[in-house]
């Protein structure tokens, strides 16, 4: 068992699973106050402390209204209380509350009635700071519209190394939807990849030590392009939450294909350039023939064949003219020189 997601209580499979404490909430830091009938504080959390200014001491017992809400809000406040109270639904919305320091807050709040066992009526409200609410709306929305849209493909997994998000980029480059990411592993999402077992090796490396790896390259044939070799550039990097909390490993996928392919007929070409100045320098180095063949099959082999033979005309040899036509005969040639790579029975 994973224990950076959750604590395991009462053992074995019917115990209750305590997962970790979540960081977001930590950043909302959301405070609890409960109310009895009368609209006096019953209940007061720290974090409603830290909120709203007031202690525990200072704030128990008396009206909310009358110590949360400017003299021209208390109107209000009531009627909502009495909304909520009077089994009309719950009333969630922004509100500007009194801070102990005189200054004006502006708080969301979700109210509800609660009933306790002996028939009495309370009302739990739960409040947060308004301007770190949008923040955190503003940037979960935009997070989410930039690993939508996104022309990288992006992944995240959980600390087990199981897909839990991927974007559309990454299921047009591996060629798999969503779905067929989600709850696997890279070992059974990417089986296309012959060095999956590497990439998953990569992530837990990561996700031990933190340290990001940057441009990882892989090639491999997706299902659905299975004629064409691919070549992407990966990168690995550790997520933790505000708290430090590791929550998975990340990875961003940039399809080089095209620079890869490039990058070979290069590679191919500066060979085949330096394979010509090679033969101009070995070759001919005498004017014995039989040299000078095996000076040309030794150059072949093996950057163009595995074998070379080199055979010349036998009346070229003798001084005869070289003409060959079906009127004359059949031309016989002259093996002066044979180079293999390895020993084959062409050579034999």
């Amino acid at each position: 068992m994973d224990t950076t997601d959750g604590l395991e209580a009462g053992g074995g499979p019917t115990g209750a699973m305590l997962s970790a404490p979540s960081g977001l909430l930590d950043v909302l830091s959301v405070a609890a106050v409960v109310l009895d009938a009368d609209g006096n504080i019953a209940l007061w959390s720290p974090q409603a402390e830290q909120l709203f200014g007031w202690s525990a001491e200072e704030a128990l017992g008396r009206p909310a209204a009358e110590l949360l809400a400017a003299k021209e809000h208390v109107g209000l406040v009531l009627e909502l209380f009495a909304r909520v109270m009077g089994g009309d639904g719950d009333w969630a919305g922004a509100f500007p509350v009194r801070r102990k320091d005189g200054s004006s807050r502006l708080v969301e709040f979700r109210n509800m009635r609660l009933l306790d066992e002996k028939g009495d009526l309370y009302a739990l409200g739960i409040a947060t700071d308004r301007a770190m609410l949008r923040h955190l709306e503003r940037d979960l929305a935009l997070s989410s519209r930039l690993v939508a849209q996104s022309p990288i493909g992006l992944a995240v997994l959980d600390t087990n190394l199981h897909y839990v998000l991927v974007n559309p980029t990454l299921e047009r480059i591996n060629g798999l939807a969503a779905s067929e990411h989600i709850g696997r592993r890279p070992l059974d999402a990417l089986s296309f990849l012959d060095d999956a077992g590497a990439v998953e090796s990569a992530m837990r490396q990561v996700l031990a030590t933190g340290t990001p790896l940057l441009e990882q390259f892989t090639a491999g044939r997706t299902h659905a392009d299975e004629s064409t070799e691919h070549a992407w550039s990966v990168s690995y990097y550790r997520l933790e939450d505000a708290t430090g909390r590791v929550l998975g490993v990340a990875t961003s996928v940039v399809d080089v294909t095209e620079s890869h392919q490039a990058a070979k007929e290069i590679a191919h070409g500066r060979r085949r350039l330096a394979l010509i100045a090679d033969a101009s320098v070995r070759i001919g180095t005498t004017l014995d023939l039989d040299q000078t063949a095996r000076e040309l099959a030794d150059v072949v082999v093996p950057e163009l064949a595995d074998v070379a033979a080199v055979d010349i005309l036998d009346s070229v040899l003798e001084g005869r003219p070289s003409v060959v036509g079906a009127a004359r005969g059949p031309a016989v040639f002259r093996a002066l020189a044979v180079s293999a790579a390895y020993s084959s029975e062409a050579v034999r």
